[in-house]
């Protein structure tokens, strides 16, 4: 019922080390060095003042700090903090926006709890003071009573922001174990992706990939910006509802056409005998497709070990670069027999099911250890969820549903197949691949459950259980 927006923080000055930028990426790059825990509240109007105090208290720091002092401009912060007109919400639920500083008139929007808003002049109205407020889209009057302000409202935006980071130009970006150089490098970080920013430790900011990965990336080939709840506008929460309905009618419709997919099938497989009684001469087509898929069959089941090639989950840099390639996922063919030996159309079909039926819980909680794709799921017990509904069963865990599913090689993966993801060779994640480059996945607490670029990590393995 939310919406949020944000504010960029960005610094300036290229990375001195430069057998550093060999080791962090593929290129030198010019970036930020963010003081993350220091932010302002951001995604507010005016932001340029909020920026604006945001750089001078980090040129400050910089300039007592850094070697390269004389290179940054100092520029002292004005006397008022950066939050005197800064309000952040605090009600039960939401409250209404109004258009006047009165109950009777209309309604231009809600704000819930914790959303941050601009205050842009003070009124008397109805029942006392009112603050007449710009948060997001929406501009109207609130009660002050519902605000809190001030020293109190910076207290709760550091709070109630979320820091996000993304790779600054360059193709990827190393995510150490710890806040070194000489630390363990976990995976490769794409440019394509956002990642929460849930700390930092001196030139390092401490980035949360996923629930299931947590490490360390160096702050200046990183843009962290500030993302807050803001007020949503009546016309905003008609056209969430209407996305809405527009996923459930899009998830009800493939449903339907992969059950008239399977009933045609059906039906082509009983009327199959007949045919052969008018033409015996073609009963050897059946039995030299049947031949071929038997010959096949051993032939896949022999290059099942392929998984224990550990090594190719740790290439990670490979992997990445083949996830965003020609050879990424969906790159290969689909499979041609459906679930249980069903037809290519009904195991298109399915897979466009499959995917329409687990975007209708996109925005839904991310829970560690849940199952429910509405209350709460963790990144198994969301693609466990949405296959149930088909009647497939994938195991708990993402290792169990690794090894439960047919392994395929992450450049053939299709729509409904699933992506995983692991921490040196132990499988941690499982994200289901939608095309197009995406996965959906129920991925941190910040996040819920969302759509992320395939290569947000290396994936190092794939399997379908729709053919």
């Amino acid at each position: 019922m939310m919406s949020s927006a944000f504010l960029l923080i960005a610094g300036g000055g290229p990375f001195s080390s430069e057998a550093a930028m060999n080791l962090e990426t593929d290129s030198p790059v010019a970036g930020a060095s963010v003081a993350i825990n220091n932010y302002y509240a951001g995604s507010l109007n005016p932001e340029e003042e909020l920026a604006q105090a945001f750089s001078s208290e980090e040129m400050l720091a910089r300039a007592a700090t850094s070697e390269r002092a004389g290179e940054v401009p100092v520029v002292k912060a004005a006397g008022k903090s950066a939050y005197d007109n800064v309000a952040i919400s605090r009600v039960s639920n939401y409250v209404n926006v109004r258009s006047e500083a009165n109950t009777t008139s209309a309604v231009v929007g809600k704000i819930y709890n914790n959303c941050a808003a601009t205050i842009l002049s003070t009124v008397d109205g109805e029942g006392g003071k009112w603050y007449q407020i710009q948060s997001g889209n929406v501009k109207g009057y609130i009660k002050a009573q519902y605000f809190i302000t001030g020293a109190e409202a910076e207290s709760i935006a550091r709070q109630v922001g979320t820091p996000m980071a993304r790779v600054a130009s360059t193709s990827t970006l190393r995510l150490r174990e710890k806040p070194s150089l000489d630390s363990r490098t976990l995976d490769l970080l794409s440019p394509d992706a956002e990642y929460v920013v849930i700390g930092e430790e001196g030139d390092f900011a401490k980035i949360s990939v996923d629930n299931d990965l947590v490490g360390y990336v160096f702050k200046d080939y990183i843009d962290v910006r500030v993302e807050f709840n803001k007020a949503v506008s009546t016309q905003e929460e008609q056209q969430k509802a209407a996305e809405a309905a527009k996923l459930k009618k899009e998830a009800e419709d493939a449903i339907k056409k992969m059950e008239e997919a399977k009933k045609e099938a059906a039906k082509q497989t009983a009327e199959a005998p007949k045919q052969t009684t008018k033409a015996p001469a073609a009963t050897k087509a059946p039995e030299t497709a049947y031949t071929g898929t038997i010959e096949a069959n051993p032939n896949s089941t022999t290059k099942a070990p392929e998984p224990t090639k550990a090594p190719e989950t740790t290439k990670a840099p490979e992997t990445t670069k083949a996830a965003s390639g020609n050879k990424g996922p969906g790159g290969g063919s689909p499979g041609s027999n459906g679930p249980g030996g069903g037809s290519s159309e009904v195991v298109s079909a399915t897979r466009s099911a499959v995917v329409a039926y687990a975007k209708q819980f996109l925005g839904n909680p991310y829970v560690y250890g849940g199952t429910s794709l509405t209350n709460g799921a963790d990144c198994s017990g969301f693609t466990q969820g949405v296959y149930a509904h088909f009647g497939i069963t994938t195991g708990r865990s993402s290792r169990d549903q690794a090894a439960k599913g047919r392994e395929i090689s992450v450049s053939s993966a299709q729509p409904g197949d699933l992506l995983f993801y692991a921490s040196g060779n132990y499988i941690n994640h499982v994200a289901m691949y939608i095309g197009g480059g995406q996965v959906i996945h129920s991925s941190t607490p910040a996040t819920g459950i969302t759509i992320s670029p395939s290569n947000y990590r290396t994936p190092c393995k794939a399997v379908t259980f729709l053919d």
